[in-house]
């Protein structure tokens, strides 16, 4: 699977897809030679934002992005406070029509951040007290369940090869 990637004064190139999206954003950021800092996104001819930067970076870009389509490669600018400040497309002449579009999303991106922070600060309420709040014990391993009234078994060992491990 590939799509196109459109950048600068009418410049664009060939992109595999078949990768996680963490490597395909340090790809264009390298093809672009933007700093791996720069938080960059793509876009849909619409301006649509396909919100790469938000997915999990072993996420498949192929299941993202349809195949054969245009992207255009979008800079992501946020505050030190982490709000959204603006969306700019990396062409030298965007359309006004994908301006607009592009800081339509940037308002609703702000929307949602500031609507899970307030979501956040309702979870923790002020008349919680951290003795009301019993904490349940975790284990150290990943997935190991903990029951207090049994002895430690010995741990289960796997083997054979990573590949056999999914």
């Amino acid at each position: 699977m590939f799509v196109y990637i459109k950048h600068g004064d009418g410049e664009q190139f060939l992109t595999n897809t078949n990768c996680p999206t963490l490597l395909l954003l340090q790809f264009i950021r390298a093809k672009l030679g933007l700093l791996e800092s720069d938080l960059v996104d793509l876009c849909d001819e619409r301006g649509v934002l396909k919100l790469l930067f938000l997915t999990q970076p072993q996420e498949s870009a192929g299941r993202l992005l349809p195949s054969r389509c245009t992207f255009t490669v979008c800079s992501i600018n946020r505050q030190s406070d982490g709000s959204y400040a603006s969306i700019t497309p990396q062409l030298v002449n965007p359309d006004p029509a994908l301006l607009e579009a592009l800081q339509t999303q940037t308002e609703s991106l702000e929307k949602a951040r500031l609507k899970q922070l307030r979501t956040l600060e309702d979870k923790r309420s002020p008349g919680e007290t951290p003795t009301q709040v019993q904490p349940t014990p975790q284990a150290k391993g990943k997935g190991k369940n903990v029951h207090m009234d049994t002895p430690d078994e010995e741990p289960q060992r796997r083997t054979g090869s990573r590949r056999n491990r999914n």
